[in-house]
């Protein structure tokens, strides 16, 4: 890599020196480091969107749609997923369809499975709570 920039120096130079009697005097820019350190990268974009759980990409915007949440608890930002109208449902402890509104909704059954849209930005939260079945 050096010798290539010593050779584009030298043939430069030359080219200069021939042309120098009907070019005008001009100063030379300041030397350029053939490779530039690049910017650090960020783990973390700041425009990155929360992560989708597997099972609710597919059902995201489409009212109707079923999904069986694998962990719980989990949100779901309604900016990255609409999941207003789908079924969503945890193993065991029953489940609610999320609805449509400005959200401050809470829905919850006598096994512990609880839905909860969030107002403003309505976010979807599932939890379990307590032991299954009614106690």
């Amino acid at each position: 890599m050096k010798r290539m920039a010593v050779l584009v120096l030298v043939l430069a130079a030359g080219a200069v020196a021939g042309c120098a009697s009907a070019a005008p005097l001009v100063s030379p820019a300041p030397p350029m480091s053939p490779v530039s350190p690049a910017p650090p990268v960020s783990p973390v974009s700041p425009t990155a969107r929360p992560a989708i759980p597997p099972e609710f990409r597919a059902a995201c915007g489409h009212p109707g749609a079923q999904v069986e949440a694998r962990t719980v608890p989990v949100t779901i930002s309604h900016a990255a997923c609409d999941l207003t109208g789908v079924a969503i449902s945890y193993r065991n402890r029953g489940g609610a369809t999320v609805p449509h509104g400005g959200g401050g909704t809470g829905i919850g059954n006598s096994d512990g499975f609880e839905l909860t849209v969030h107002p403003g930005s309505l976010d979807v939260t599932i939890t379990v709570t307590g032991p299954h079945g009614n106690v």
